[in-house]
This record gives C-alpha cells, structure tokens and sequence, in this order.
C-alpha cells in the first residue's frame, strides 16, 4: 500500500506528494519508487494499492492514446477509460479465459445463454490511479472513487468551483484527507506555499498506516511550465518543523522554509528559450482566460 495526494492550488498549481516503498506481500520492502508519472504533457497519475503491477500497462496505454492530443478533461478522461478497461480486458483474458482458449467476446456470446450473472469471471485490480491536470486556465484531479471497483474506473473531477480541490488514494488517505480537512485546505484560501505545506503535512501524518515509508516524493505542476526545481534540502527543513512544532496547524515557520527552497517553474514561449520563473512571477499566466476555455 502507499499514499498518494494532491490538491488545487492558487494561480493554477497542483501540488502532488506520496511515499517511495513498494511492498511485497508483507514480507519485505524498498523504498525509493516513484509513483508519479506523466501521461501527457499537462497531466500526470499517481498511483497506490496493494498490487500495482497492474498499473504500468494502464498508465502506457493512456500515454498511447493520448500521443498527440490535446489536454482538454474530456478527452483525458475518455483515454484513461479506455486505457483502463482495454489492460483489464487483457488481464482477465490472460488469467482467467486463457485456459480455454477463449476470448472476452466468445465468452459473453457462451455466457449469454449458458451462464448465470453468478458464473461470469470476476477481475480487480488492486490498485487505484489519480490522474491530475494543470492545463491553460484550469486545474482538474480525477480520481477513482474505488481502486478495486470491477468494471471501468469511476472518475471524479474535482476543480476550483465543485470542490475544495484535493484528494489521495492509498493506505494512508483516511490520515491525509482528515488532515488536509483539519489544516482547511481550500484552492481559493490556501495561498501555494501554504498548499505545499499542507499537503506535505497529510502525507507525514499518514505514514502511520502500514507499509506507508518514510522517504516523501513531492512534484508541484504549473500551468504552461515543464517541470520546477527547488534548492536542496527545504523539503527535510518542513519535515523537522513539522515533527516539532506542526499537528495540525499551518506553521509559518514550514511555510518560510518553503520559501526560501527557491520554487522555480521552467517555462517555456514558442520559438523562445526556456526560462525560469519564481512562484510570484509570469504575468501573462494569470490573465484572463478566452471564453472558449472556461
């Protein structure tokens, strides 16, 4: 199992942070996996449960079917699903259907008229996917309402006006949603530092549950920017004011911390070289957006 978690944030960020160690039945474990993987330029998907070998196969084919396309929810969504039952379909041919040389479709045609709802093959995959997006004048999560759930993924868009903009999926998320709930995280109150360090302080207080490591994989998305970097060490800093100070509040002292860790944005214009920009910079970013994208 593991935790996975991320929330909305001001100015169009999304702030993302799960543990490293992957399990194997209890036995022992590793940390040092990350469980963050882009899927599109403008989304991403965590992922936790207590079988993710499932997992890669989902996230490649969404990335497949996504090459090329635009970034627009609808159609992230629809990719996902289709990603989502195309890998089971296979799954449940493999293991289940395999043995009789069957396929999914000679099997519905054979159940239509000699097997009860009873008799048809079960599948689940032990594992759930939050797929996240920060695209041109928007910021969106979905997630799956049940990592075990049978047949297609049900997906919840939670954005700046339906919600209050955050979710996790994995051992821990009873630990975290209760936290970011108790720290009052919200889009539109939370300021991104104070986002970062909440979000940090659900994933600390969840490592309580088991087979929840340690080691803390953090990733903050910006609108129209490729990746950030930060100076070393700020992340430990929050952790150490946390364990000292934090539980439940918000600390500024974290939130000064955040701060001085120098969070930079690499932004990129067509035809222009890269650069980099601070939290507070990149006006145009916050302009209005054209009424078709709202």
């Amino acid at each position: 199992m593991t935790t996975c978690i991320a929330a909305i944030t001001q100015r169009y960020f999304i702030v993302t942070a799960s543990d490293t160690r992957l399990s194997f039945g209890g036995s022992y474990s590793t940390d040092g996996v990350l469980k963050d993987e882009g899927i599109h330029r403008e989304w991403g998907a965590l992922v936790a449960g207590n079988d993710i070998s499932q997992a890669p196969f989902v996230i490649e084919e969404a990335k497949r079917l996504l090459r090329g396309k635009s970034g627009e929810l609808n159609v992230v969504k629809d990719a996902f699903r289709r990603a989502y039952q195309s890998c089971r379909n296979e799954a449940i041919t493999d293991s289940l259907l395999g043995t009789f040389e069957m396929s999914i479709d000679e099997f519905k045609k054979k159940a239509a008229s000699n097997c009860t709802r009873k008799s048809s093959p079960t599948f689940r995959f032990g594992c759930g996917v939050s797929v996240w997006g920060a695209r041109s004048w928007f910021t969106v999560l979905m997630t799956t309402l049940s990592p075990t759930y049978s047949q297609l993924p049900i997906l919840v868009a939670l954005n700046h006006s339906t919600s209050r903009g955050f979710w996790a999926i994995g051992a821990g998320a009873r630990s975290s949603l209760s936290t970011l709930s108790v720290l009052r995280q919200h889009p539109d109150r939370c300021s991104v530092e104070q986002t970062i360090y909440n979000v940090l302080a659900a994933k600390y207080s969840s490592e309580s549950a088991s087979d929840v490591g340690p080691e803390t994989w953090v990733w903050i998305k910006r609108v129209n920017c490729d990746g950030y970097s930060s100076s070393v060490g700020w992340e430990k800093e929050v952790k150490e004011l946390w364990e000292r100070e934090g539980r439940p509040k918000t600390l500024p002292s974290a939130v000064q911390a955040i701060q001085r860790g120098n969070l930079s944005f690499f932004y990129q214009e067509d035809g222009k070289k890269p650069r980099l920009l601070s939290i507070i910079e990149s006006p145009e970013l916050e302009a209005r957006p054209p009424k078709n994208e709202t």
